[in-house]
């Protein structure tokens, strides 16, 4: 696999970053790392010792730390680490999960670094001399962290190389489906429904998407429920798999549901405005949230040793259903000069999850199964900011995926001459978006595809069919052309010029 062919060469490359979506895998990519290596399946000769690095709980460490310190959880209890083990940093491996999940932007002008590793210092300045390899130069460093944090990366690593997870193939999606249902016809009915809905398909080769899908259609199979029911953005998923629980859990108590539900909402929109993601016991009271059944199943509990001290920290199942909620959030709230003002910033707020809640359907399934009053002022103003502030047009169009309205998609598409992508490896779900919003172009605007590459055989030539339909009647073999240069590294320009014609010349600007 790809992950493996990177993370092999550790002879030419110190530091690997491991990059991927959200909930594709990658913390339990690391840790899996971490525990192949301690049952002596993995990197025996090449390190005598591995150290996990949670940035989640180092957003808690407030006191100064060394190297030493903040390695101390990874020890057995009353074991610190000794100078023998820095001795020789050619033999130690870092895994830093969740880059993305950090408090403070590491900027290189703010953070004065050293290379002590038992000097105390603030654990900014700890974890930026380790990236920096300002300390222990020659140890080996593994990265986690979403897309969005690249350029953040960038600036604190030397000469990295860079992975993907690019999460389930087919056949690890069909496997997976009769791994959580555990009996066979009702595992192959799921996952036959599954296959034949494009849409639910490719978002299950993100784990944690797979997982909320597979969960929900075991419920609606035990209600004896209409599959038909499940969705085809992520965010009628989430949406499905939350009204779903609750009326499980507050089939007699309409307010208990709605109280349970802001506050989870206003706990999930307070740590993103803070960027905050492990919450104390003081935030869930501030919420009034206690430990119920409810709050558990969108909740974790963990034990985390802050200074000589253990206490309770607890975040949401995943930092994308934190997301979710706070999006949530600002749909739920009354006043539209909070919800306005939550567009001040692209941190404050998951953008697709928001697009994606604000679409007609969805806010009459919230009125009516969660009964919350709900809001779209926000709605025209939210795609004025997505334009102002310049979100990239592939993040763009996956909002506007996200809505499924064309009436609207059409209208944001208006802004856009030209459609221009490069140098983009395009995944299954880049393809469907940019589909949506092609098919709801005007006939005046411009499509430029260069140095993108997309997938191979029948799922390209379909995509590719679908694009044709949409764009305008080229003729078959011009298609044929345009499929390779799409996922060719260099354009074969002077292929394409003695294609006898071919009307895609007077389009292409590669």
């Amino acid at each position: 696999c790809m992950l493996k062919s990177h993370l092999l060469y550790w002879d030419f490359n110190l530091t690997v970053v491991l990059l991927g979506a959200a909930g594709i895998g990658k913390t339990m990519t690391a840790r899996k790392i971490m525990l192949d290596w301690a049952a002596g399946k993995l990197y025996q000769k090449k390190f005598d010792y591995v150290f996990y690095i949670n940035c989640r709980k180092i957003n808690l460490v407030t006191a100064q730390q060394s190297m030493a310190d903040l390695l101390l959880n990874n020890f057995p209890d009353g074991v610190r680490p000794t100078k023998e083990i820095f001795e020789k940093p050619e033999k130690l491996l870092f895994i830093i999960d969740g880059f993305d999940e950090l408090n403070s932007v590491l900027s290189m002008e703010e953070v004065s670094l050293w290379s002590d590793p038992f000097e105390k210092k603030p654990v900014k300045t700890v974890l930026c001399s380790l990236l920096r390899k300002e300390v222990l130069q020659k140890s080996f460093l593994l990265i986690t962290s979403r897309p969005t944090a690249l350029e953040k990366l960038k600036q604190n690593l030397k000469f990295p190389c860079y992975a993907e997870i690019r999460g389930f193939s087919g056949d690890d999606r069909k496997e997976y489906f009769h791994k959580f249902f555990g009996d066979e016809k009702k595992a192959t009915q799921a996952f036959n429904f599954v296959k034949e809905n494009e849409m639910l398909f490719t978002m299950c080769f993100v784990p944690i998407v797979c997982w909320i899908i597979c969960t929900v259609m075991k419920q609606q199979m035990e209600r004896k429920e209409d599959l038909a029911q499940t969705s085809k953005t992520t965010t009628s998923v989430y949406l499905l798999f939350l009204t779903s629980l609750l009326t499980d859990h507050f089939t007699d108590s309409v307010q208990q549901s709605k109280t349970t539900l802001w506050k989870l909402c206003s706990l999930a929109a307070d740590g993103i405005l803070e960027r905050k993601i492990l919450f104390e016991e003081g935030d869930l009271k501030k919420h009034n949230l206690s430990l119920s059944t409810i709050h558990t199943l969108f909740l974790n509990k963990s034990i985390f040793q802050k200074d000589t001290e253990c206490e309770s920290v607890y975040s949401f199942i995943h930092l994308s259903f934190q997301e979710f909620f706070a999006a949530l959030f600002y749909v739920l709230e009354e006043d539209e000069k909070t919800m306005k003002k939550s567009l001040s910033s692209k941190k404050d707020v998951n953008i697709r999850f928001l697009f994606g809640l604000l679409n007609k359907e969805r806010l009459n399934d919230m009125e009516k199964k969660l009964h919350c009053k709900t809001s779209s002022a926000i709605k025209l103003d939210l795609l004025k900011w997505a334009l102002r502030n310049c979100l990239n047009q592939l993040e763009l169009f996956h909002c506007l995926y996200e809505s499924q309205e064309e009436e609207f998609a059409k209208s944001a598409m208006d802004n856009f001459q030209e459609i221009r992508l490069e140098h983009i490896r395009l995944s299954t779900m880049d393809e469907i978006a940019l589909s949506f919003c092609v098919k709801n172009c005007c006939s005046k605007q411009s499509l430029y595809l260069c140095n993108c590459t997309l997938g191979i055989g029948e799922r390209e030539e379909g995509w590719i069919a679908k694009l044709r339909k949409w764009l305008f009647p080229l003729e078959p073999h011009c298609w044929c052309t345009l499929g390779s240069l799409l996922h060719h590294r260099h354009c074969p320009k002077a292929g394409l010029i003695h294609k006898p014609r071919c009307q895609w010349l007077q389009f292409c600007s590669v």
